[in-house]
């Protein structure tokens, strides 16, 4: 039933809109991003200016679709289909749940399954339909989840406010927001393309962590995605070996790391300086780990 708080659905009823390849380049477009289209296929600004990566990142591309997309781009990674893998030079590390269309609790370990238990009994999950509650509520949540996480740069409350507002200009994003009484606890965000989910991003305030929010939220996501008709698989993010609770917590809820073949090339001087500076970055943009002694790693694919 629907809840009797504004813009908001109750979890079980969590409906949004599957896309395709083009209909996903369309709504990125919408929202600000720089989507391009290079041998029939669309590309997006991915992190630092000039890197780009198909928008749907796992659509699968030809070798001969899988080049840099333009001429001013340092670098890309595209992945592979089935039939041309052996020509990949790297490799994606995905992290996806396995065998979605049969997830439940018999999945996750004992110790999550006590977690996700007690997040029932104190979470209340519902789907946004508007920005009303992330607008009142949402940045300051966001803002104590990167302080403790820093794993990227905390926004503006101005930037905030513009990105909560992009959610709801269609109907593609689902965004599924943890309560505890009555109060913004976090919560965490996805879309699905082709018949693959991806969880974007997930925020918990400090304070909601001990009701274990977070293991209600990724279940309750993965619920949601499972109902859709024609969905595959759910990604929950790339490999962050250096991130090991995270890892923990993922491997605890059922997910595997699947290392997706790719074709990648890079800047030969930005591949050297991404390789000395952050070495996990470097691992998940080609899916080469680097030894302690730094051996040698598969030439990237030339410029055209």
């Amino acid at each position: 039933m629907l809840l009797s708080l504004p813009q908001l659905r109750d979890s079980d009823e969590a409906r949004f809109s599957c896309l395709t390849e083009r209909e996903l380049a369309e709504r990125r477009r919408e929202e600000g991003a720089l989507v391009i289209s290079h041998r029939g296929r669309y590309w997006e600004q991915s992190g630092a200016p000039g890197y780009f990566q198909p928008v749907h990142l796992l659509s699968r591309l030809a070798p001969p679709e899988a080049t840099f997309p333009s001429m001013l781009c340092w670098g890309f990674r595209a992945a592979l289909t089935p039939e041309t893998a052996h020509e990949a030079n790297g490799t994606l590390p995905v992290v996806r749940l396995k065998d979605l269309d049969s997830y439940d609790t018999s999945r996750l370990s004992s110790n999550r399954r006590n977690k996700l238990r007690k997040a029932q009994r104190l979470v209340r999950i519902v789907q946004l339909t508007g920005p009303a509650l992330l607008l009142e509520q949402g940045y300051g949540v966001v803002r104590d989840a990167l302080a403790r996480t820093r794993h990227k740069r905390t926004p503006t409350q101005e930037e905030y406010f513009r990105n909560a507002r992009k959610y709801f200009l269609n109907d593609h994003w689902c965004v599924l927001a943890g309560l505890i009484d009555g109060k913004l606890g976090g919560y965490m965000d996805g879309y699905v393309v082709d018949g693959v989910a991806y969880g974007v991003s997930a925020y918990y305030a400090t304070w909601a962590l001990p009701a274990n929010i977070s293991t209600g939220l990724s279940y309750e996501f993965a619920q949601v995605c499972r109902r859709l008709p024609g969905v595959r698989t759910l990604v929950g993010g790339l490999h962050a070996p250096e991130a090991t609770q995270l890892g923990q917590f993922k491997d605890d809820l059922g997910y595997i790391v699947d290392p997706v073949p790719i074709r990648w090339g890079m800047n030969p001087l930005a591949q050297a300086l991404i390789r000395w500076r952050r070495p996990h970055a470097y691992y998940r943009l080609t899916g080469r780990a680097l030894a302690p002694a730094q051996e040698p790693v598969a030439t990237a694919t030339s410029r055209p």
